[in-house]
């Protein structure tokens, strides 16, 4: 299936999260990840942040090699 069906650009992360999915405690799946966001407070600025949890698994992605030791 090509991206412009997907309606992703070359760009876009969710093209290689597509088919991940957020699971509960009892690995029920709850939702598409590229449904999902996470909203925190931040602990420094103590401002409401939103993250699509699909950006979350490329920073883990991107970072996992270079601190092996701290993503775990």
């Amino acid at each position: 299936m090509s991206q412009d069906v997907l309606g992703y650009s070359s760009h876009d992360w969710r093209k290689h999260t597509d088919d991940a999915v957020v699971v509960d405690e009892h690995t029920t799946v709850i939702r598409k990840v590229n449904a999902c966001k996470v909203i925190f407070t931040h602990p420094k600025t103590l401002k409401e942040e939103t993250v699509d949890v699909s950006r979350l698994i490329r920073v883990f992605v991107n970072n996992g090699e270079g601190h092996k030791r701290s993503v775990k």
